[in-house]
C-alpha cells in the first residue's frame, strides 16, 4: 500500500473535497472531526498505525470535511444538509453503493443524518462521543440530558482552545482528557495549524454546536454503536441518551485515556468495534494470548528538549534515540513491537532480562542527551497483528507514568517473578493506577546491580538518503510520496 494514499479531490459545484482510498475488504467510510488533514495524519506515527490498522481489514474512504485539511475552505457556516451531502458526494465518486460509516464529534451529527435519509446506503453506523443536542440548538444547554458542571466546562475550554490557543495542541485534552502527552501535544498542534484557521474551525464547530438531531437518531435503520471513553469531556448521560434514541444501537464505554497513552492506543478499542461492524464479526487479524513481559519507555520533558535543540537537531536526536532502543531490546533477546514518536512499547519473555534491558536503555540515552522513564508489568496479553492489546499493556503503561527520570518502574508482579535474579527493586509504595482497579504497589530498580548488556554492530546500515528522507517525512507530507518511489527503484 503507497503510503500516503494518493489524494484525490472530488470537483464540483461548491467547495472541493480531498479524499483517500486505501486497503482491501468490505467498504468503511470514515469522516473525521476537527482537526483533520490527510497527509499529516499519515506522518503521525498513532495516527498511522490506526489507517494501516483499518486498511487491514477494509477499503477505507478517507476524507478532509469540507473547510478542513486539502478540501476547500468554506465561506459560511455549513449546514448539517450539506455535511450529509459531501459523504454521499465521496460514496458515489469511489462507486460505493453501501457502506459501514464511522464519525466522531463534529461530524456525527452530519452522519446520522445521512443514515437516516439514505438507509440503503448505510450498512452500520459506529458514533464516537456522539451527542443529540448542541449547546446552541433551541432550548439551550438546560435541555440537553446530562448537561452538568463537567461539560460546561469542557464547552468553554474547547472555545478558548480555538479562540486563544489554536495550534498548541489543546483540542486533544478537551477532547480526551489525559490523552496528552508533551509530543503528541506537539503533534497534535502541527495538525491543528494545518487543518483550519481557526476563523475556519469556527464556522465549522458552529454548525455542530446548532444541532438538534433527536428526531434524526430515532430514524436510523442501520445498526448502530454508540461509543464514548471513561472519563471523557462529556459525561455518560450524553452519549447513552444518543443510544437510547437510536433504535438498533448498543452502548459501549471505553477505557479511560492517560499520558502514557497514544493515539494508537486511544483508538484501538474503538477499531475493535468498527472492525466487528465492518467484517460481520469476523476478524480478519491473527489472535493469541500469551504471558510476557511487557517494557514502555518515554522520554522525559521532551517538549522544553525539542525547543532547545530546534526541530532538525531534534528529530536527529529521536532517530539516535530510536535506534538505540531497538538495538538493546534485540540484544536482549525482546522485540520492539512499536515507536510512540517519543517512546516505545517492547515485549520480552523474561522479566529479569526486561529490567535490566530498560536500565541499559536509561543509561544509553542520557548519554546522548535525554532522559527515559521506564515501566513494566507481566501478564497476559493479546498478540492482535504486531500489536498488543489488553488490560495488562495498559498497566504497563501507567507503571512507566509513574517513574521518574531515569527510573525503571516495576509492578509487584514483576518483582514477585524476578526473586532470586540479584536484581534489587526498592518498593515505591502504593499507587493507583488511572483506569485500572485497585491500587498497585511498585518497585524501582536500583542502578548500577547489573551488567550492561553488549549491543551487536549493525549487521547492514542504512543508506544515507534513507536517513534525511525519513527524518525530513516527518515534517513534509509530500516527501512520503518519494520515499515510496525511492523505495521502489531498489
Amino acid at each position: 500500500m503507497q503510503i500516503p494514499p494518493r489524494t484525490h479531490y472530488l470537483r464540483r459545484d461548491g467547495p472541493s473535497l480531498a479524499y483517500q482510498v486505501f486497503g482491501d475488504g468490505p467498504p468503511l467510510v470514515v469522516a473525521p472531526s476537527v482537526p483533520s488533514h490527510l497527509d499529516l495524519m499519515w506522518i503521525d506515527p498513532g495516527y498511522s498505525q490506526l489507517l494501516r490498522r483499518l486498511a487491514s481489514f477494509a477499503r477505507v474512504l478517507l476524507f478532509d470535511p469540507r473547510g478542513m485539511g486539502l478540501s476547500d475552505p468554506v465561506d459560511h457556516v455549513p449546514t448539517l444538509e450539506e455535511a450529509a451531502d459531501d459523504i454521499e458526494a465521496v460514496m458515489d465518486a469511489v462507486g460505493l453503493e453501501r457502506a459501514v460509516i464511522w464519525a466522531t464529534v463534529s461530524t456525527c451529527p452530519s452522519a446520522a443524518l445521512f443514515a437516516a435519509r439514505a438507509p440503503n446506503r448505510v450498512q452500520a453506523l459506529v458514533l464516537l462521543m456522539p451527542y443529540a443536542q448542541g449547546t446552541r440548538a433551541d432550548g439551550g444547554p438546560d435541555t440537553i440530558v446530562g448537561w452538568d458542571e463537567r461539560m460546561a466546562k469542557s464547552i468553554a475550554a474547547w472555545d478558548d482552545a480555538i479562540e486563544h490557543h489554536w495550534g498548541e495542541g489543546r483540542t486533544l485534552a478537551v477532547g480526551a482528557p489525559g490523552l496528552g502527552g508533551e509530543r503528541l501535544r506537539r503533534s497534535w498542534g502541527m495538525l491543528e495549524r494545518a487543518s483550519a484557521s481557526p476563523a475556519m474551525i469556527r464556522a465549522i464547530t458552529q454548525a455542530a454546536e446548532e444541532a438538534d438531531v433527536r428526531d434524526v437518531l430515532r430514524a436510523i435503520q442501520a445498526p448502530t454503536i454508540v461509543l464514548a471513553p471513561r472519563d471523557g469531556y462529556q459525561p455518560e448521560a450524553i452519549p447513552r441518551h444518543v443510544a437510547e434514541l437510536v433504535p438498533n444501537s448498543e452502548f459501549h464505554l471505553l477505557p479511560a485515556a492517560s499520558e502514557a497513552d497514544g493515539l494508537e492506543s486511544f483508538f484501538t478499542p474503538v477499531v475493535d468495534h468498527v472492525e466487528r461492524v465492518v467484517t460481520g464479526g469476523q476478524t480478519a487479524r491473527r489472535t493469541d494470548r500469551i504471558l510476557a513481559t511487557m517494557m514502555f519507555t518515554d522520554i522525559v520533558g521532551s517538549t522544553v528538549r525539542a525547543s532547545e535543540l530546534g526541530d532538525a537537531r531534534w528529530r536527529a536526536l529521536l532517530d539516535h534515540h530510536d535506534e538505540l532502543v531497538r538495538d538493546h531490546v534485540e540484544a536482549a533477546g525482546g522485540r520492539v513491537v512499536k515507536m510512540t514518536g517519543d517512546g516505545s512499547l517492547c515485549i520480552f519473555d523474561g522479566p529479569a532480562r526486561a529490567i535490566r534491558c530498560g536500565q541499559a536503555i536509561a543509561g544509553a540515552v542520557r548519554d546522548v542527551g535525554v532522559e527515559v522513564r521506564v515501566g513494566l508489568h507481566t501478564g497476559e496479553c493479546e498478540v492482535v497483528a504486531n500489536d498488543l492489546a489488553g488490560v495488562a499493556v495498559h498497566i504497563a503503561a501507567r507503571v512507566c507514568a509513574a517513574a521518574g527520570a531515569g527510573e525503571v518502574m516495576v509492578s509487584r508482579t514483576v518483582r514477585d517473578l524476578v526473586a532470586g535474579s540479584g536484581l534489587e527493586l526498592r518498593p515505591r509504595g502504593e499507587h493507583e493506577l488511572k483506569g485500572v482497579p485497585d491500587k498497585w504497589e511498585l518497585f524501582a530498580a536500583a542502578g548500577g546491580d547489573s551488567d550492561p548488556i553488549q549491543v551487536p554492530p549493525e549487521a547492514a546500515p542504512t543508506h544515507a538518503a534513507d536517513r534525511v528522507v525519513l527524518a525530513t517525512a516527518r515534517r513534509a507530507p509530500g516527501l512520503l510520496r518519494l520515499v515510496s518511489r525511492i523505495t521502489a527503484r531498489r
